[in-house]
């Protein structure tokens, strides 16, 4: 126990994990060593939370099958509780985000290697899912990029762990409608984003749409919901604007990959509803 808590501490020791191309070394418990690095990533040094602990969690531990199912199951339901994923969640400009950040990318490694290596029962996969919906719903802190601490990344973060449990095979059309559902909402925050959130949440539903894993009806209403009226005030303005980016990297992906040209058309309609306010606005200058 201690052997471990001093190495999850060590920058050193850690670094040097790093360098052995994320050798961890053979006596220790990989469960425990995990849950112990848990910790570092709400840590407001960027290196010890990212570049160490997150990497040697999903490429030392996590990437390479060293946890058995039992232990993966134990690592997520650790990874879905308060004092991570929903640590001090609601709160806004402290750095309590990045626990909350750094457990959704967990969550996406844990998610990974399970369907990589089916082991997780479809009742764990759902835990996943009510939890990341309980997120959505309660998380108020969408930053980017925080100087002197790195990144947080929270919206991104969110997407990536949305991605595999979306492609994850025990997820149905119905889970991965509602995955749309989801980034339909996200993509709607007042909050501006200014760090490629847009393109890593139209990602997710690129990936739905390429592996035809929705129906193409549900598709087009979908995309009907992601329209947002724009009023006069700035917060209305930021709502446009950021679901206008998604649709926009939605539409490029689809373009890139010679798919959904429906879909593309719903999309180009949409953005030029969005804005003839503006274009009527402008015939009088």
């Amino acid at each position: 126990m201690e052997v471990t808590d001093n190495l999850a501490e060590n920058k050193e020791a850690l670094r040097s994990i790093v360098e052995q191309n994320y050798a961890i070394p053979e006596a220790l418990d990989s469960l425990e060593f995990a849950q112990k690095l848990l910790v570092n990533l709400g840590s407001s040094d960027e290196e010890l939370r990212d570049d160490l602990s997150y990497m040697i969690l999903a490429r030392g531990i996590l990437e390479p099958g060293k946890l058995e199912s039992e232990q993966l199951k134990q690592l997520l339901i650790s990874v879905l509780n308060d004092e991570h994923l929903f640590y001090h969640i609601g709160e806004v400009n402290n750095d309590s985000i990045l626990m909350r950040s750094f457990s959704n990318l967990i969550i996406a490694a844990i998610l990974y290697t399970d369907a990589s290596r089916p082991g997780l029962s479809r009742e764990s996969i759902g835990c996943v899912k009510d939890a990341l919906v309980r997120y959505v719903r309660e998380e108020k802190d969408w930053r980017g990029y925080i100087e002197g601490k790195g990144w947080a990344h929270s919206m991104a973060h969110l997407a990536e762990a949305l991605d595999t449990y979306a492609q994850h095979p025990h997820a149905t059309s119905d889970d991965r409608k509602d995955v749309l559902k989801l980034l339909s909402q996200l993509s709607k925050t007042s909050v501006p984003l200014f760090y490629e959130e847009d393109v890593r949440l139209a990602t997710v539903a690129h990936h739905i749409i390429l592996g035809k894993q929705v129906d193409s009806e549900f598709l087009h209403s979908w995309l009907k919901s992601c329209y947002v009226q724009r009023e006069t005030d700035i917060r209305s303005w930021r709502r446009a604007n950021n679901t206008k980016n998604f649709l926009r990297s939605l539409y490029f992906l689809l373009l890139w990959d010679n798919i959904g040209v429906g879909l593309m058309d719903d999309i180009a309609h949409i953005l030029r509803r969005q804005d003839e306010p503006f274009a009527e606005s402008e015939e009088g200058i």
